[in-house]
Parts: structure tokens; C-alpha cells; sequence
């Protein structure tokens, strides 16, 4: 017997090892074996089993990690496609998807061998201090501990020459997985009249009539409310007065603060009730069914996922609800926990601790759980009999991962769908043009919710030409005089408002008034954010810092001065403006400890919080019927960056947050802050018109020749050396349109690039890239796998990213 083991080591490739007959009945798809590759030990993962192989002289399997597997045969078949599709490496594409925290790990570990180096060791300066370090571990490290001591980020070469030399050893260690499962001890009374026995203590008799007390008592409960339990419930073992027994247990995330009282299911209107008929009869087929649920905000799709859900859930099936961020999930979950019973939920997102990760994982595979609220990770989850998958915000960009396997969650939740025969949900009010155009082109169904629930009135928007004179309050303040006032008159009433800007820190970037000097990261070719309360200068892509200097490095002035403003300024131009409001700021620099976002909002739905100031964070998904006032007070951000999506994402964000003001009974108003007051998305945004940008923003993307129209697969080049980066990317781009000139019959794709992109530098490495561009998504595959050959061993260096999203 054969199997096929990917690992996430190296290549990222498939490697077939024999199977030792003592091991043949315990290995199957979807477990963890540990198998010898190059002169380490890994942990891969079974994707195959054969009786027969051509290969010669294979390895062993060496020990196989899982009582059962981690996924079936269905959730392997989405595993490859996903692979397949973002050309990721099989073995890393499963180290990505699989929880974290699992694996038997393999080491070098390093030991001093104690005696001094002769004079014919020869050894260089940066070998005796290597050895300086090691007589801090007497008992050996790890490699990585080492170069952390060293201050070095590679050690092998002089290793080797020490290991010659006999002055250390090195050795491979196995280290276990940091998550293991975990269990509980139940204690339970061996006969009902045990604690009837004239030899007991007073203590041993307490603790038999809380075991007596207690349906399922648990060693962890008795040890909680009588102290040294455990030795108490050993003696009563030894009597034979009591049993115990080990269960496994789930590790449950905490649940979030409570956002107020949840009604009861509310009265749908005739668009919600013909909305969640025709989701019910896609369940009911038991096929793929692709929906849009386009409603505006507050056009209560939610009650309709939640009903979907119910009825799901009745019929003996599972669901998946899946948002874009963490950030989302707390009033999402406290909706859901007041519908259904606690025990059916598990959640799955990058917020959980890795144990919880990982029994949330087996909870759902098990059918322990019957719905999965999650990021874009839980796109990946088993679920037992899935028969409906809702994905909220569908127009989000956070669904799109970055690094490693850049996938986007929204468009596999469809190929689940699909490959699972179960009706896929995409809600949004401002939804993604590709989808909107799959609703007119590609069979998707569009389910209108046009109106509010309640026939509640959308905000009324007025926009603020911060050129006109007057507009300004004063030369460096950032709220209008007209927002000012709105913001005063929404506080006289006791009600609250939320103030948008997208950029958080105090000012965007420090600069030198004489010589012009700014300040950038050292690390990537990007300006240095300004955090005055921690007099700091920050870099939001590599986490560098530096102390605000007082001189110009230079020329040596002491003219230092700012440009632009962020939410921290914001905040402190707020808070002296209305001293005497409850004034909070939401955005990543203030909600970096785990709970704090939830804590923040629910205090803004207690009507603990007057105003907040927050970024984009604040704009999503939120329902907080006390927010009647809506300040956006910079619309033009978004709009400038170098993306043919800039007017998409302008619109989206003004749209929904406009969307959180008005939400109860009091109608909303927004204003919104922009000097482009005629620019096509700012005033379809203030209309609410999204069939009237589409129609817009369609034309110029056919024009053009984007998506929807055609596909992109964007190469990215990467190297500490700027030369080679830009070597490697045209050698790259050269390999790519001869491919594409030499094969005939295909329609047109077209090579975009080598270029820069602008941000050209990160965390050190120099980057171009090349687009690849065309109607044939077949074909651009061919092409960039094409790329990746001729990259060589190079590959580490060269990304590909299939359908992006950031061309940053």
C-alpha cells in the first residue's frame, strides 16, 4: 500500500511513501502522518491512497497522527480545485487551510560540545561569538533560538564548520504539536447509596453529595468549590465509591458583550417574504443556486439569512454564514444566539486562540455543531450535510487574502456551493459589479429588498464643497462648520453620531519646513504615520518605528511640520469642540487588544458613547438605531488611489456608511466632506443610486477592458536587490508574451508590465509586477503557470495572485 502526503515544507509538493503493513488499517485521506523528507522529519497529509505506484525505493510513513481525518473525500476534491485554481503548491495550500498549532514539528537543536577551540580551529570572529552564545544554553537550543542570540539571520554555514571541528553537535528534535486535545475528568457515584458509608470523612461525604448533586460533575467543577478534590476523589476510587472517566471537550471561544435586546423575529415585508421563498426553494431542490440579495441598508437582509438558517436547520441541514471581518461577528453572533440555541454554533476566524481554532474545526466535521458563523478561513471548513451558504458584505474586500494562498472566500463559497448541491446567498447593498453583472450575464438571481424595513426613509445626504468659502471652520480643522453644527444640534437631542475617516494615526506624515525633507520607513518606500500620543512615527505595512524626531536628520531644523490629518487628530479637534460629549475612537490602533472592538460597539448600542471616530471599521454591517448623524469628512481618499476599482470602493464606503445613520425611528442625515463634489460616484452615493452607477461604472470598465469583461492574474517579483527584482520581472515578462505569441487560436491576452507598483518597496524587498490580462481564464493559467517554469528555483521570489484585488 501507497500514499500520496502533501507537505507544506519546501515545495509545497506531494511525495508518495510506502505504507508499513502495522499502519495499513490506520491510514486514510484527510489524517496526518509524520514521514522523513530530505534529512528532517514532517508533518504531511494523507490526499491519496494506491495499492500499486512505478516509483522505486520509497520511504516509509513513519507514524500516522489522527485517531480520524481531518476532512472527507468532497472536502479534499475543493482543497485541489482551490489549489488548482490560485496555482498555489498542493502541500502549502493545505498548510494554510488546516488550523494551526497541530503539527509535530521537527528542529535543529544545537549543543556545545564544552572545550575550547584549538588555535588550528581557525575559527572567524562571528564563530567564537557563536560559541560565546551557546554557553548560555547548557543544555542546548533550537536553531532559531540561536540566531535570535546572534543577531544573525543564518547560521548554517558556520554550524557546519563548528560541527566539523567537534566543538558542537547537531541533532534533529521533534518538538509536539502546541494543540493537542483536550478533555475533562466526569466523576459519577459508583451506587446510588455510596455516600451512605459510616467510614467516610466529613469531606469525602461533601464531596459525594456534590457528585450526587450534579448531573455530569466534573473533577474541574468539585476542585472549584472544595479544596484538593482531586486527591478526595482518588481515595473514593481506591473505596470503589466513585467512577471517573475522560471525555473530550471543545474549547469555546468567549462569547461576545451583549448589543441590546434582540426582538423577536419580525413581520417581513412583500420583498423579504418573495426574497426568502425563492432561497427556500433552492434549499428545498437540494441543487446549486446562486443568489444576490441586493437590499439597501436596513432593508433587513439579516432577518432573511436568519429565517433561511431556521428552515434550514428544521429540515435536518446545516449552514454557513460567513462575514468579512472579526470586527463584524460580535453583533452578528449576539443575533444569532438569541435565534438559536448556543449549543448548534461554532465560529471560526483568525480572532480565536489555535485550540480553539482547531476543536471549532472538528466540532463542525463531527456534526456537532449545525451553523458556522466565519471569516474567510471558515470558507474551508467541513460541514457534515451543508445546505445553504450566506456570505454578508459580499462586496468586501476583506474577503480576498493577501499572502500565502490568495484566495477570495465570496468566490469560493460559490464553488462550495456548487460542488456541495447547495444554494449560495450574497448580500450586499452595494454589491460587486462582477456579481451584479453575473446577475444580468451568468444566471445568478438578483432578489431586490428596495426599501427599509418599516418603510423607514434611507438618510438624506447632503455634500460639503469644502472649496466654497465659509465650508471651512478654520485653516487646520477638520470638521465643516455645517457638520459642526450638525453634530451639536444630534447631541442636543440625545442622540448619537459617527464621524468617518480613513486613516487613522494623528497626521498622515511628518515633513521638514526648510529643506523638505520627509520622513519614510526605512524598510519600505511608504511615508511614516504620525501617532502623537505615543510620540511615534509608525509604518502601517512593517510595524517600523521611531521616536518623533525634534530635527530634521538633514539639515538639522527644528522646523518640523505635518501634512494631512488622521482619526487620532480627529478625535482630539472632536473631544475639545464638544467637551462635555462622550467622545470614542474605533479604528486598528485602539482595538489591537482581543474583545476591544466588541467593547467599544456595545457600549455604542448602550448609548454610553456620543460620538465616534473611527475609520472604515465603523462603516460596516453595524445596526445602532440611536446613530442619526453621519459625518464623512474626507469622500476624496479613496478616489485617488492608482486603482481602476478607486470609483467602486468610493461609492461603497459612502454608501454604507451613510447606511448606519437612521436605522431606528428617527430618520438619519450624513454629510459628507469632499472637494470633488461633482464626481460621478459622490453623487450616486448621495442618491442612493446604485443601478446608476453601475450603469456608469460598467460602460468605462467594458471600454477598458477590465473585469467583468476580462480576467487578470497579477505576477509579483520580489528581491532584497532592486536590480534583480527588476532582472527577474522582465525575464519574466519576455516568457509570457512569447507564450502567448506562440500559440495560436486563442483569444487576445495581453502582458501588462514589468512596473512598479507604487508601493515599490516593502519590509525590505523591491517589487514589480506584470498583469496578465485576457477573456480566457483557461489560458491565462496556462500562461502564468508557463511564468513559473521559467522562473526556476526562483518561485520564492515570484507570486502569483489569480483575479486581484490590491495593486498596491
Amino acid at each position: 500500500m501507497f500514499a500520496d502526503v502533501a507537505i507544506s515544507k519546501g515545495s509545497g509538493g506531494i511525495f508518495t511513501y510506502s505504507v508499513p503493513r502495522e499502519l495499513s488499517s490506520s491510514v486514510c485521506p484527510g489524517k496526518r502522518v509524520l514521514v522523513p523528507l530530505g534529512s528532517r522529519r514532517h508533518t504531511g497529509c494523507i490526499v491519496g491512497i494506491t495499492e500499486q505506484t512505478s516509483r522505486e525505493k520509497l520511504r516509509d510513513i513513519i507514524s500516522v497522527l489522527d485517531e480520524e481525518p481531518l476532512f472527507d473525500e468532497r472536502d479534499l476534491s475543493f482543497f485541489r480545485w482551490t489549489s488548482r485554481y490560485y496555482l498555489y503548491p498542493p502541500g502549502k495550500t493545505l498548510g494554510v487551510i488546516l488550523p494551526s498549532g497541530i503539527d509535530v514539528r521537527s528542529t535543529k537543536w544545537v549543543t556545545s560540545a564544552g572545550c575550547e577551540p584549538a588555535a588550528s580551529d581557525h575559527l572567524t570572529g562571528e564563530q567564537r561569538r557563536l560559541l560565546e552564545a551557546l554557553i548560555d544554553f547548557p543544555a542546548g537550543c533550537a536553531l532559531q533560538t540561536l540566531k535570535k542570540a546572534c543577531g544573525r539571520s543564518s547560521l548554517e554555514k558556520d554550524l557546519k564548520h563548528l560541527a566539523g571541528r567537534g566543538l558542537l553537535t547537531l541533532e534533529e528534535r521533534l518538538q509536539p504539536p502546541k494543540v493537542r486535545r483536550k478533555s475533562e475528568r466526569i466523576i459519577r457515584l459508583a451506587a446510588p447509596s455510596a455516600s451512605s458509608e459510616p467510614s467516610l470523612t466529613e469531606k469525602q461525604r461533601a464531596v459525594l453529595d456534590l457528585i450526587e448533586s450534579i448531573p455530569r460533575c466534573t473533577l474541574s467543577l468539585l476542585s472549584g468549590r472544595i479544596k484538593n478534590a482531586a486527591d478526595t476523589v482518588k481515595r473514593l476510587e481506591k473505596k470503589g465509591l466513585v467512577l471517573s472517566e475522560k471525555r473530550e471537550i471543545y474549547r469555546e471561544p468567549a462569547a461576545p458583550p451583549s448589543f441590546g435586546r434582540e426582538p423577536g423575529p419580525l413581520q417581513l415585508n412583500e420583498d423579504q417574504a418573495k426574497a426568502l421563498d425563492a432561497i427556500l426553494r433552492a434549499v428545498d431542490r437540494r441543487g446549486y443556486a446562486p443568489f444576490l440579495l441586493h437590499g439597501v441598508t436596513g432593508s433587513g437582509k439579516t432577518e432573511v439569512y436568519l429565517r433561511a438558517i431556521a428552515s434550514v436547520l428544521d429540515s435536518g441541514g446545516d449552514a454557513l454564514l460567513m462575514v468579512p471581518e472579526i470586527a463584524l461577528t460580535g453583533q452578528l453572533i449576539d443575533r444569532v444566539r438569541r435565534r438559536f440555541d448556543d449549543r448548534l454554533i461554532a465560529l471560526y476566524h483568525s480572532g480565536l486562540s489555535e485550540g480553539e481554532r482547531y476543536d471549532q474545526w472538528r466540532k463542525m466535521q463531527r456534526g456537532a455543531a449545525r451553523i458556522l458563523i466565519g471569516t474567510r478561513s471558515a470558507v474551508f471548513v467541513p460541514i457534515r450535510d451543508l445546505r445553504l451558504i450566506i456570505v454578508d458584505e459580499e462586496h468586501d474586500a476583506s474577503y480576498k487574502q493577501d499572502d500565502r494562498l490568495p484566495y477570495n472566500a465570496r468566490d469560493l463559497a460559490l464553488v462550495r456551493g456548487r460542488l456541495h448541491d447547495a444554494p449560495v446567498v450574497l448580500g450586499s447593498a452595494t454589491p460587486d459589479l462582477q456579481t451584479y453583472h453575473n446577475t444580468r450575464h451568468r444566471g445568478f438571481t438578483c432578489l431586490k429588498l428596495p426599501n427599509r424595513v418599516e418603510n423607514r426613509p434611507l438618510p438624506a445626504v447632503t455634500i460639503v464643497d469644502m472649496k466654497q468659502p465659509g465650508a471651512r471652520r478654520g485653516k487646520d480643522l477638520l470638521l465643516s462648520a455645517p457638520l459642526a453644527t450638525a453634530i451639536e444640534e444630534t447631541l442636543s437631542r440625545g442622540d448619537q453620531s459617527l464621524l468617518l475617516l480613513n486613516r487613522r494615526g494623528f497626521t498622515t506624515f511628518l515633513y521638514c519646513g526648510e529643506c523638505g525633507h520627509i520622513f519614510t520607513c526605512a524598510n519600505c518606500s511608504v511615508t511614516m504615520t504620525h501617532h502623537m500620543s505615543q510620540n511615534l512615527l509608525k509604518c502601517h505595512y512593517c510595524d517600523y518605528s521611531i521616536k518623533a524626531p525634534p530635527l530634521c536628520p538633514i539639515c538639522k531644523s527644528g522646523k518640523i511640520l505635518s501634512f494631512g490629518a488622521g482619526t487620532e487628530k480627529l478625535f482630539g479637534e472632536v473631544t475639545a469642540l464638544f467637551p462635555s460629549a462622550r467622545t470614542a475612537r474605533l479604528d486598528s490602533d485602539v482595538t489591537s487588544k482581543r474583545g476591544s472592538y466588541e467593547t467599544i460597539l456595545s457600549a455604542l448600542y448602550r448609548r454610553e458613547i456620543d460620538i465616534l471616530v473611527g475609520t472604515q471599521m465603523i462603516a460596516k454591517g453595524h445596526d445602532v438605531p440611536h446613530v442619526t448623524l453621519v459625518g464623512v469628512v474626507s469622500a476624496d481618499g479613496a478616489l485617488n488611489i492608482p486603482d481602476f476599482r478607486a470609483a467602486e470602493r468610493t461609492f461603497q464606503i459612502l454608501t454604507q456608511v451613510s447606511g448606519r445613520g437612521g436605522r431606528g425611528r428617527d430618520p438619519g442625515i450624513v454629510f459628507i466632506q469632499t472637494i470633488n463634489p461633482d464626481n460621478p460616484s459622490i453623487q450616486r452615493a448621495r442618491n442612493h443610486d446604485y443601478d446608476g452607477f453601475y450603469h456608469d461604472e460598467i460602460s468605462a470598465r467594458r471600454e477598458l477592458g477590465f473585469p467583468p469583461f476580462q480576467r487578470l492574474i497579477n505576477i509579483r517579483v520580489s528581491s532584497p536587490s532592486e536590480e534583480k527584482a527588476a532582472e527577474l520581472a522582465r525575464l519574466l515578462a519576455d516568457a509570457a508574451r512569447r507564450f502567448i505569441a506562440a500559440v495560436k487560436g486563442k483569444p487576445g491576452a495581453s502582458v501588462l508590465g514589468p512596473a512598479e507598483p507604487p508601493l515599490a518597496r516593502i519590509k525590505g524587498s523591491y517589487r514589480r509586477q506584470i498583469l496578465l490580462k485576457g477573456p480566457d481564464t483557461v489560458f491565462l493559467h496556462e500562461t502564468a503557470e508557463h511564468v513559473l517554469k521559467a522562473a526556476g528555483r526562483r518561485t520564492s521570489e515570484v507570486r502569483i495572485d489569480v483575479d486581484p484585488l490590491n495593486f498596491m
